[in-house]
């Protein structure tokens, strides 16, 4: 398949522009196994054309930008949002999706991660993989020469913190010298704001128990605190939610509790006091006066936040999924050849 040959200017494109950017290569191609693999300049251009398609929802340029272009979903467990998300985001380049549930595939008959990419790499433009290991998804993009995404795995989820980023932006102007503070599983999410707060210039607080603590990936964590001593920010982690807020600008939570989501019980989970890691009105009056709430779903009412805090007047859980959808819409339009 040819490809296609354009060109972008750097600057941030501003709202009240009415012309669509043009688009860069840089990043044309590439593979995004995890958030890590993008420096402060991709993730800006990212942000930036993601903001654009935000602000101008009913622009078409771009509409047949993946036109005769086909992705897989290879989702080993379900997904709302981020199915949705991606499918969203090409069908409005001009793509199409073909969605496969992992156990109905060869792979969940035995064929290995590495077969099943050769296999895949022969009909489809890109692949964005939900998978059990962050092992297979760097086999995945390692067999395939075509953009690969995470769509989710224990030590990431680019896509949704990309469009989480955009959501804070949105709601207090800027990135640079905020507090975020983060509370939930030591999943995904965490190891991606690990990688990726200090390259944008945030302060991060871990707000996560004891024995969720215990499980986070070491190697991580020490290449997030090289970051963030590079970038005069800072990363803390804390066992208690209500010392954690303190100086909060931004509370970033995700599913607390592992087993409500996927059904799978780990030991880490039978240690938690459910009431202590809730987020309530009395949590967020521990931190600044102007916290914002949001939650990346799905969000088990009064486990993770009380019905108080997820419809109150400080949460942006609305914005955040929209933001998510349009991130991977500009990961889309940026890196699928």
């Amino acid at each position: 398949m040819a490809k296609k040959t354009v060109t972008a200017p750097k600057a941030v494109i501003s709202k009240k522009s009415a012309k669509a950017p043009k688009l860069t290569d840089r990043l044309r191609g590439r593979q995004l196994p995890h958030i890590g693999v993008l420096s402060r300049e991709d993730l800006d251009a990212v942000i930036a054309l993601g903001e654009w398609f935000r602000d101008h929802p009913e622009d078409r340029t771009y509409g047949n930008l993946l036109a005769g272009r086909l992705q897989a979903l290879l989702f080993v467990y379900e997904s709302t949002r981020t199915r949705m998300g991606f499918t969203r985001a090409m069908t409005q380049l001009g793509g199409e999706t073909a969605y496969l549930n992992a156990k109905e595939t060869q792979m969940g008959r035995g064929e290995s991660v590495a077969d099943t990419a050769r296999a895949l790499n022969e009909f489809v433009d890109c692949l964005a993989a939900r998978l059990w290991k962050q092992e297979d998804m760097d086999t995945m993009a390692a067999m395939m020469d075509v953009p690969v995404f995470n769509a989710c795995t224990p030590r990431d989820h680019s896509t949704h913190v990309i469009g989480e980023l955009m959501a804070i932006k949105q709601a207090k102007g800027r990135l640079e010298g905020l507090n975020l503070v983060y509370t939930g599983m030591a999943r995904g999410i965490l190891h991606s704001f690990l990688r990726v707060c200090p390259v944008m210039g945030i302060n991060l607080v871990l707000a996560i128990p004891v024995s969720y603590a215990r499980t986070l990936d070491k190697a991580i964590v020490a290449e997030g605190e090289a970051r963030a001593k590079k970038a005069g920010t800072s990363i803390e982690i804390i066992t208690d939610l209500k010392k954690a807020v303190k100086g909060a600008d931004f509370i970033q939570a995700s599913t607390l509790i592992r087993s409500m989501l996927a059904g799978e019980m780990s030991p880490e989970e039978k240690e938690v006091e459910i009431p202590k890691w809730t987020v309530t009105d009395e949590v967020l009056a521990c931190a600044k006066r102007d916290v914002l709430y949001s939650h990346s779903g799905p969000a088990h009412r009064n486990v993770c936040a009380t019905d108080a805090v997820m419809d109150g007047p400080k949460s942006i859980i609305p914005q955040e999924a929209q933001n998510a959808f349009y991130a991977k819409k500009a990961l889309y339009a940026l890196m699928v050849k």
